[in-house]
């Protein structure tokens, strides 16, 4: 990966979280990612896949 396709990244998924476009912001991701954190250990160890990620994030969005 190289800096200007970093930057890129980077401000896009920074626009899509701040439009709200949940399928935008899941556009950045593989189908199969996982995702953890403090708050989403309280729900569930690993939230696997878009769909659950997805799930999660419209309620926090």
């Amino acid at each position: 990966m190289d800096n200007t396709f970093a930057e890129h990244f980077a401000s896009d998924w920074i626009d899509s979280w701040n439009s709200h476009d949940l399928q935008r912001i899941l556009s950045h991701y593989a189908d199969d990612f996982e995702m953890s954190s403090p708050v989403i250990t309280q729900l569930a160890r690993t939230l696997r896949g878009k769909a659950a990620v997805g799930a999660y994030w419209a309620k926090t969005l």
